[in-house]
């Protein structure tokens, strides 16, 4: 795509900032800091001298031809750039839920589907949302029947801003809180106009974190960016259409679920609503750029959040990407040079997503050629372990990545059932929520450390755990009107929060578990 931009005013302003203020997408997951290279354009026209950083990740001949890193590239000029396809637009969001049925040998193709199609008689219709920090999920309900007539899915675009919550909260302090705003009612809107093409729904129901339900609602993003971390609201909104987005649209009213905290936010309450009644000792746990879980104590919940980074999600990662088609899901070592890959739609590699990078990097532990304290053997420290034949490596940064983000999950899990007064060995149960957790190889996890080698066989992979408690609150609130919502709200006020952000012992669980198992 070819896009003409205008500087204007005193302040130059980099490609980002421009294509931004223009409405395009450009996949920018570290916040235009510079550090990912993916911000990749092409200047057509204007100058502008290229900086170290760029020098770095481009050729001399890449260069010469125009291409720039969007957020470091500062035009002197107005000037046209060549934006290429982002990837992300094709990346795949999971928006089923499989409850009991997942077990820790299902497959993708093995799944049990509900009805997707396109909708037939006209019905009373509902939209449930699920919106997380890196992509959207949507339903279409059918209020008299319950039945999922359509889903739909889409990259959240607020990743130009940065691909995890503390990139969005910084944006939003540094003055793009209405952007940021304006981006996401855009994608929602888009999405229940997809699902609704010239109709109209009576409701939406919206879960998400907190950090996304507060850019949703406007509401000021800088008490959940510092101690003692303090949201402006949590509870259960209900408005309408036009309240919401300033003008009439596909749905008539909106409600978004409510939070438990700074950290614990709509789509956990909508997760553990979904499943009814976590069994006593049983955790709902959700891995993304942060680890959310609930634990069941008997009386009520106990819930914590940790900063797992974005090396789940493909992010940080040196040949890494989101769940596309092409990248690299799973793997097998054959020896220590045939690594075997399989890919996302059986496309060509294009990298390798959260759960690829877990595969290398248990199969390469179990060849012996990484150590406990995660060190690479030489000669792959220095250059990186080739995964296929397509430049694809894993490197020794990228492998301290997944020790960081799996030392974090494990660190927040084992406070999380101390504080709970039982051991990791007691708990029941654990349903591990959302698209990553549910391709995940289980027994890879466990065997990199990531989970706990006690819950082999407690394990339940269930699928957009938040998605079905929208939908299940938008069909119930229809029929039993309020108790829908006091169920919802009992589920935030019976669930304490352990703030591990400031807790030695995090710090001390997090540095024990860095190293993988021997």
């Amino acid at each position: 795509m070819t896009v003409k931009l205008a500087q204007s005013g005193q302040e130059k302003k980099n490609l980002l900032q421009l294509l931004r203020e223009s409405g395009q997408y450009i996949d920018a997951p570290c916040g235009g800091r510079g550090t990912c290279g993916r911000c990749k354009v092409r200047l057509l026209s204007g100058e502008a001298e290229p900086v170290p950083r760029e020098r770095e990740i481009f050729s001399g001949q890449e260069l010469s031809e125009g291409w720039r890193l969007a957020c470091l590239c500062i035009p002197e000029e107005s000037c046209e750039v060549f934006v290429p396809k982002s990837v992300e637009t094709s990346m795949e969001v999971e928006t089923e839920f499989y409850g009991e049925t997942g077990d820790e040998g299902h497959t993708p193709e093995a799944r049990v589907r509900y009805h997707s199609g396109a909708p037939g008689r006209r019905a009373r219709w509902g939209i449930a949302i699920d919106i997380g920090t890196t992509t959207l999920a949507a339903a279409l309900i059918d209020l008299d029947t319950e039945e999922t007539l359509r889903t739909a899915s889409a990259v959240n675009r607020q990743r130009a801003y940065g691909a995890d919550v503390i990139s969005r909260i910084r944006a939003a302090a540094d003055g793009e809180a209405e952007a940021l705003r304006q981006s996401i009612l855009c994608d929602i809107k888009a999405l229940a106009t997809e699902l609704c093409g010239s109709n109209t729904a009576e409701s939406a129901v919206i879960a998400g974190n907190t950090v996304m339900c507060h850019l949703l609602l406007g509401y000021s993003c800088a008490g959940l960016g510092r101690a003692p971390f303090i949201p402006v609201d949590i509870s259960l909104k209900r408005m309408t259409w036009r309240e919401l987005f300033g003008e009439d649209g596909p749905v008539s009213t909106v409600t978004v679920l409510p939070g438990i905290s700074a950290f614990i936010g709509g789509d956990i309450t909508a997760g553990v609503y979904s499943l009814s009644d976590l069994p006593e000792k049983g955790i709902l746990l959700d891995i993304g750029t942060n680890g959310e879980m609930v634990l069941a104590t008997g009386d009520g919940y106990l819930a914590a959040s940790v900063a797992a980074g974005p090396a789940f999600e493909g992010g940080n990662i040196s040949c890494g990407v989101p769940g596309v088609p092409g990248a690299v899901s799973g793997a097998v070592l054959y020896g220590k040079e045939r690594m075997v890959t399989k890919t996302i739609g059986g496309q060509p590699p294009v990298g390798l997503c959260g759960t690829g990078i877990i595969d290398v990097v248990y199969e390469l532990i179990r060849h012996r050629l990484i150590d406990e304290q995660g060190t690479l053997k030489e000669p792959w420290f220095s250059s990186g372990f080739a995964v296929g034949k397509d430049k694809i490596v894993v490197t020794q940064g990228d492998i301290r990545q997944v020790q960081l983000a799996k030392a974090a999950i494990r660190a927040g899990l084992l406070l999380l059932t101390r504080a709970g007064g039982i051991s990791l060995s007691e708990v029941t149960k654990v349903y591990v929520a959302g698209g990553f957790g549910f391709h995940l190889n289980l027994e890879k996890a466990i065997g990199i450390g990531l989970l706990p080698a006690e819950w082999k066989g407690k394990i339940t992979a269930v699928g957009n755990s938040a998605l079905e408690g929208a939908k299940k609150y938008l069909t119930e609130s229809t029929g039993k009107g309020e108790e829908a919502a006091q169920k919802l709200r009992a589920i935030a006020e019976r669930t304490e929060t352990l703030n591990l952000a400031l807790s030695p012992e995090f710090e001390e669980a997090y540095c024990a578990y860095l190293p993988f198992p021997g």
